[in-house]
């Protein structure tokens, strides 16, 4: 990764099954389904709706996918620990 992209930089939006995360700055959206009961989980497949500037969409899903992942532990209040019984 070339640096570090801030949260304020994305904006995660969940409709029915669709979990999004578009990258402001650069217009490059990632759409992903969610993972069947599970709420925290980020699905491995995903989908590039908008491309943004195009020689760092790949740098910008990554971090968006992270971002998510970070943004579902704290709104499902999970925190990093695990639990090994899950």
């Amino acid at each position: 990764m070339a640096g570090d992209y801030p949260s304020s930089d994305f904006e995660i939006s969940e409709e029915g099954d669709i979990r999004r995360v578009a990258h402001r700055p650069t217009g490059v959206v990632v759409a992903t389904m969610r993972v069947p009961r599970d709420p925290i989980s980020v699905s491995s497949a995903y989908t590039v709706e908008g491309t943004g500037s195009l020689d760092r969409t790949g740098e910008i899903v990554q971090a968006a996918l992270r971002h998510l992942r970070v943004w579902l532990m704290r709104r499902y209040d999970r925190g990093w620990t695990l639990s090994l019984r899950e």
